[in-house]
């Protein structure tokens, strides 16, 4: 009964109309608008295919290789919206401590079948950008990131540009 008590106030009464227009224009964004960020942590990524999992530590902002050799680590992508006509890109963060950490982004369709990849190589503290061309992401595909990580090397996060 409170509530009700508060729209029989003359400024709620007043006031609604604005709210509920000002609400639904919010409500209504086009393409350019912020689509919903979906970084990843790098603790996500987990070792590759037979890689030993001897050494490969999450961390709570990150995964780190202390197994004394470069190791290859699979980390998901998770892609919200349909690419772009610039193609589909992912920023990628991490160290590869006094190594090189090379990572390849990967397309298949929903068959498993092979679209195509990207990759780039870093060395020291990396914020990098990679981008798959669209036709390369068809609406029923998915991505994946594989990197080369050296020893003492590390994935802090994974961030699709949506």
């Amino acid at each position: 009964m409170k509530a009700f008590h508060l729209w029989k106030n003359r400024y709620m009464h007043a006031f609604a109309p604005i709210a509920l227009a000002v609400g639904t224009l919010m409500g209504v964004h086009g393409q350019a608008s912020a689509a919903p960020l979906t970084t990843l942590n790098g603790n996500t990524c987990k070792p590759y295919g037979n890689s030993a999992t001897s050494g490969l530590y999450s961390y709570t902002n990150s995964v780190y290789n202390g197994s004394g050799s470069s190791m290859y680590v699979s980390c998901p992508v998770v892609r919200t919206a349909s690419a772009l006509s610039t193609g589909y890109s992912v920023w990628v963060d991490g160290s590869a401590a006094s190594g090189t950490t090379t990572c390849w982004l990967y397309s298949y369709n929903f068959n498993g079948t092979y679209l195509g990849s990207v990759s780039f190589s870093a060395t020291g503290t990396f914020d990098r950008e990679i981008t798959l061309p669209q036709a390369q992401v068809p609406y029923y595909s998915s991505q994946s990131l594989l990197c080369y990580v050296p020893n003492g090397g590390s994935m802090y996060d994974i961030e699709p540009v949506q």
